[in-house]
């Protein structure tokens, strides 16, 4: 009975079906015959849920149950990568921890080999009972592999199972992947590769895969003559064996989950040091980028970010060596694999012949990112998916303490408030964002979860609770959190008690970590602090409101807090220092606080939020907000640091679309920038004075008129920069980087005169040598705006045989046209994987959809091809979210919204990109609001500039 199940039904989880499939149309008795049969397999395997609402079976539930704990995985995997092709054997040591009769692991796109070599079990040590596997069967919807067995497993007891399978090397970017390149010789050259987080090692072999579920791992990939193989842990062994394969076994891992662990088989090259302490640190790549020297950087950089990160926690690094190496073809920027980062070729490799600041420091960064998170995340790791935040979070903020230690000129810190909080605050003030802390009831939520909230907001309120408590309490906390979970799992709870107790330590003893996070951790958005002033007695009253862009908007979601917060209410008067500023709690159950504001005279301002450290917004009654803009406008301006000058634009830019600030004040502040030279106020004040573009870009006069005052604003910085490359450091580089980028896409006569002619010089000589790296994006872009077919042709080719770099540059700058011809057969070439690299397409309708010409050409084609971005990208973290935001960014007319509302009238299933598209609604909603209540305002605005 058992083998005619198994043959019929277990494999495709459809026993009715596929058991009785081949008597349609037979005799009625016959039938009748087969369907009693049928029912009757189907009570003795106890296969489905009873139809009339029966017993549950363990593998109908989503997550696994918790009967069976694994120990150990011995895996073997045979690894072809000319013939794609994946031969595997893995035994799973596991402990019963509740008498079951059923083995059920997760199994994905995997064929298990049945007959002499199908899944059997044993028992060890004490265990003697002859156990066996009665049937076996994947059920598919929840991607598991069930074996029944013939008797319970008895609880406490250990046993192992033995599975063999077969596979493929996908041709995806999630599980056990190919990827491939193209050698100096000419020659494609294939490797294997893996990504699996947060659900891709189901994909590679059977394995419990959840997060909690650790265990220790013994890999041996068996490969052809002439690759080399990595794993999470350093070479064991090598063998040849018989067949002339060789086999390399690596050592046990430590415990671990299994989206972390990692396999290539490639014929890279690698460049190594060793640090003082004895770690090995490598780095792979094509060997021609190797000999070239493209690793060096990165690998000096981490080899000392993993030693300043050992003296941060005050916990030595787990694992005797650590790799890292790029991928040609690679979803996500990085990711942390224990012992064996992987990253994109881009991100990775610095190339010292053509120098750019901004690139080593986004190397670094990188390199940061991923090695924080060896502590934290594969050290302690989240009891489940709804505690990404934390692991992500985290990493987001150590990264700039790591870079910041190996760049020390840089300043780090102040660049803060730009790259992680300005733009996540834009997205948390929309009624659908949400928590940051957020349930996720099925593991297909999983991959919705990476986004900007998890990252960017999270790093942001780390870095408000670092500094409220204080750098040593801090660190002494997570010291504590760290050595208390190592090789385990956690919830935020956890730490939050960690740091409690490192706080009352410290002398803080009215302060509880968890009351004050769980306001920031388990609502959505945040508040803007109205401060007003008492002129005569030196005094303000300060109070909170949750913000939102939409005055008109309200959040249905309901919160515990009422939508108030604890906030650490921070600020200085004119004259004191900045390093020291007064701090005052804003508690939610008080509907104002008082601020003694030490004595500030009536003719000095007063700023808030230093440095902002502080996730919310700040407004000021009318005289406060004149008090600063005539400051900003007097030379003394540099008075205040240049984070808070730009959070200031940012800010009533902001309270203004929300229509808590007269627009006029707002649009008032940005004329003190024709004074302004340091990049971030600049990067940031552009970055919020860009949504009069992304609202009115196509209203003429408008536009025309805005352009104007950009330029009058830029010109004085542009001209004093000029086009001789700056690269002393990275603030005067970006900061010139910035000014050339403003000035030539307004329009600025010389900047795009002097851009087009550089571009023009390389389309006579095929060499673009003259061409400073720094402003390559600038000049490929501009030369292709104001050109044609001509221009866009010469890129194009170039691109195909462009280096990983350079292609990204021109990836991003072919989408500058203006032409819709040359757009449209641009979004139609980059769907062929052939022509465009499969992890590129989306960044080519995501670059097209972000001009005002391109918008509809890039929707109406993400609606066309709807189909082909979902099978290809839906399975990868941030994909199909970031093209759906980035192509619906302009949207602010009510046909924009019409055309929203009617693809999710046709498409009720949305996918990963279910949370993007309520977001584009609500943003498009806020921005055809804003353009409604403002268009006059900003016109009479600007007409009394002319």
């Amino acid at each position: 009975m058992s083998g005619f199940a198994k043959r019929y039904s277990f494999r495709s989880g459809k026993v009715h079906d596929e058991s009785c499939k081949f008597y349609n149309g037979a005799p009625l008795a016959i039938a009748a015959c087969c369907i009693l049969i049928c029912l009757g397999i189907g009570l003795i395997i106890g296969f489905e849920t009873d139809r009339g609402g029966g017993q549950v079976r363990p593998w109908q539930q989503v997550r696994l149950p918790e009967s069976l704990l694994p120990i150990h995985y011995d895996v073997e995997l045979r690894v072809d990568v000319t013939a794609f092709t994946v031969v595997g054997q893995v035994n799973v040591t596991l402990r019963c921890a509740t008498p079951t009769r059923y083995v059920i692991l997760h199994s994905a796109e995997l064929d298990i080999v049945d007959g002499d070599a199908a899944p059997g079990i044993r028992g060890e040590g004490d265990v003697v009972t002859t156990l066996r596997v009665t049937s076996w069967f994947l059920y598919t919807e929840n991607q598991y592999l069930v074996l029944e067995l013939d008797s319970e497993l008895t609880k406490g007891a250990v046993y192992t199972v033995s599975l063999n399978f077969r596979g493929t090397l996908r041709d995806g970017l999630v599980g056990f992947y190919r990827s491939s390149y193209v050698n100096k010789d000419g020659q494609t050259r294939y490797l294997a590769t893996t990504h699996m987080q947060p659900m891709g090692a189901r994909l590679a072999f059977p394995c419990f895969d959840e997060p909690a579920f650790k265990a220790t791992f013994t890999v041996t990939l068996v490969h052809r003559a002439g690759y080399t193989a990595l794993a999470n842990m350093p070479l064991e062994n090598n063998v040849t064996r018989n067949d002339g394969w060789i086999a390399d076994r690596f050592q046990r891992s430590v415990r671990m989950s299994t989206y972390l662990l990692a396999f290539v088989v490639s014929d890279f090259t690698s460049v190594s040091t060793v640090s003082s302490s004895g770690l090995q640190t490598r780095l792979w790549a094509r060997p021609q980028y190797i000999s070239a020297g493209m690793g060096d950087y990165a690998l000096d950089v981490a080899d000392k970010i993993v030693a300043y990160y050992e003296e941060y926690f005050d916990v030595p690094f787990p694992l005797p060596k650590m790799d890292h190496i790029s991928i040609p073809d690679f979803a996500m920027g990085a990711m942390e694999n224990w012992g064996l980062i992987t990253y994109t070729e881009n991100l990775l490799l610095y190339d010292t012949r053509s120098p750019s600041a901004s690139k080593k420091r986004d190397t670094a960064r990188a390199v940061a990112h991923e090695l924080a998170h060896q502590w934290f995340g594969n050290l302690v790791t989240m009891e489940w998916w709804d505690g990404t935040w934390l692991n992500e979070g985290f990493a987001s903020y150590v990264e700039y303490l790591g870079y910041g230690y190996v760049e020390p000129d840089l300043n780090v810190m102040e660049q803060f408030a730009y790259s992680r909080t300005q733009g996540v605050m834009k997205d948390d003030s929309l009624t659908s964002s949400h928590p940051i802390f957020q349930p996720v009831i099925h593991p297909n939520e999983t991959r919705a979860i990476f986004d900007s909230i998890t990252y960017s907001k999270g790093a942001s309120i780390l870095r408000m609770l670092g500094n409220f408590l204080g750098e040593s309490t801090f660190r002494k906390g997570l010291k504590a959190y760290l050595e208390r979970n190592a090789y385990s799992n956690a919830v935020q709870d956890e730490l939050w008690e960690e740091l409690t107790l490192a706080a009352r330590a410290d002398g803080q003893t009215d302060l509880d970590v968890k009351t004050v996070m769980d306001t920031w951790t388990l609502q959505m958005g945040y508040p803007v602090v109205s401060l007003t002033r008492d002129y005569g007695r030196g005094t303000a009253q300060a109070t909170q409101q949750y913000f939102l862009l939409d005055p008109t908007a309200s959040t249905s979601a309901p919160s515990d807090f009422g939508y108030r917060w604890h906030i650490p209410l921070t600020f200085i008067t004119r004259g004191n220092s900045f390093d020291q500023p007064e701090q005052v709690w804003m508690r939610p159950d008080q509907d104002t606080s008082s601020v003694n504001l030490q004595g500030a005279g009536s003719d000095d301002w007063v700023l808030a939020n230093i440095h902002r450290v502080g996730y919310y917004r700040v407004n000021y009654d009318q005289t406060n907000w004149q008090l600063l803009i005539d400051h900003l406008n007097s030379d003394l301006y540099e008075d205040i640091p240049p984070d808070n000058r730009g959070t200031l634009v940012d800010d009533a830019f902001n309270l203004g679309r929300a229509g808590q600030l007269d627009l006029s004040t707002a649009l008032d502040l940005t004329r003190y920038l024709v004074r302004e030279r340091h990049f971030i106020p600049w990067s940031m004040a552009k970055a919020a004075m860009d949504y009069v573009v992304t609202v009115f870009g196509s209203v003429r006069d408008i536009y025309d008129n805005w352009q104007a005052h950009m330029v009058q604003l830029i010109g004085p910085f542009y001209n004093e920069v000029g086009w001789t490359p700056q690269q002393s450091d990275y603030n005067t580089e970006a900061g010139q980087v910035l000014a050339i980028s403003t000035a030539c896409t307004y329009g600025q006569t010389g900047c795009v005169n002097n851009a087009t002619a550089l571009f023009r010089q390389w389309m006579d000589t095929n060499n673009n040598s003259h061409i400073p790296e720094t402003f390559k994006s600038t000049i490929y872009c501009t030369a292709i705006r104001y050109g044609g077919s001509r221009e866009w042709d010469f890129a194009w080719q170039r691109y195909l045989e462009a280096e990983p770099s350079e292609q990204s540059l021109l990836l991003s700058a072919m989408a500058c046209s203006r032409d819709t011809v040359i757009l449209s057969r641009y979004l139609e070439r980059s769907t062929d994987a052939a022509l465009v690299r499969r992890q590129s397409a989306p960044d080519v309708i995501s670059y097209v959809g972000g001009s005002d010409v391109g918008k509809s050409l890039a929707w109406n084609f993400l609606v066309d091809n709807w189909d082909f971005y979902v099978e290809n990208y839906d399975e990868t973290q941030f994909t199909m979210a970031s093209i759906v935001l980035s192509v619906t960014k302009q949207f602010s007319t009510q046909e924009d919204l019409d055309n929203l509302e009617q693809f999710l009238t046709k498409h009720p299933n949305q996918g990963t990109a279910t949370r993007a598209f309520s977001h584009a609604v609500d943003s498009t909603r806020a921005n055809l609001r804003f353009r409604q209540d403002n268009e006059s305002k900003i016109r009479a605005w600007l007409e009394r500039l002319a």
